[in-house]
């Protein structure tokens, strides 16, 4: 590299650095949890043959073999209970399979100080500084928003190793958000399901039913 080369990048990265903004105030407290996944709702989608030949000293040597293609869903198990259908995945030799992989173990929730809670996925082609964290983490985070045919905004957390260096996850909606259901009320004993069957003998529905039992 020449000289002014050298000189042209020094200034261009100085002017850069003078520019940086200055994100210490920015930081909020959150609570980074790793929800696990499973695959539900599989459907088959055919398969792919990834049988390959060739030949050698002792015949013709064959891997591979018939592998099946499916659709499914990635599935959130939420700590009450609760199960999220987060996005679609592909399993098998397929395109799809490679562009949306079913093995990703967990997905992450960040529940902010205010009880705001987000579903986040980490960004592809940039850091993941979750994996080096507890599966319940407390985190500071910053929110960073880009402009541009479509705005997005981002969720920055610094790597637990290196602050300097921050991982870049985006918020996720899920295919089904979550619903709580009314739990039944649990009942208060046995006596008027024993009243209601044919387990007791006239003497003792008498005896301990009442009566319209």
């Amino acid at each position: 590299m020449r000289r002014i080369d050298c000189i042209v990048l020094a200034v261009a990265v100085t002017v850069s650095l003078s520019f940086a903004k200055d994100h210490s105030n920015d930081y909020k407290m959150g609570t980074l949890t790793k929800v696990p996944l499973h695959v539900g709702g599989k459907v088959s989608m055919g398969y792919t043959d990834t049988t390959s030949c060739s030949s050698g000293l002792f015949g013709v040597h064959c891997t591979g073999g018939i592998v099946d293609d499916y659709g499914a869903n990635l599935v959130a198990d939420m700590p009450d209970g609760i199960e999220v259908v987060i996005k679609p995945c592909a399993g098998g030799a397929s395109l799809a399979a490679a562009l949306l992989p079913c093995s990703q173990p967990y997905v992450l929730t960040l529940t902010e100080e205010d009880g705001t809670f987000v579903f986040l996925d980490h960004t592809w082609g940039h850091r993941d500084s979750a994996k080096e964290l507890d599966t319940n983490s407390k985190v500071l985070y910053r929110t960073k928003h880009v402009r541009g045919l479509v705005s997005v905004d981002y969720v920055m957390i610094p790597d637990p190793t290196n602050p300097n260096k921050e991982g870049t996850y985006n918020v996720i909606k899920p295919m089904k958000p979550p619903t709580k259901k009314d739990a039944a009320a649990p009942a208060p004993d046995n006596i008027a399901a024993m009243c209601a069957s044919d387990k007791l003998s006239a003497e003792l529905k008498a005896k301990y039913c009442k009566e319209g039992q």
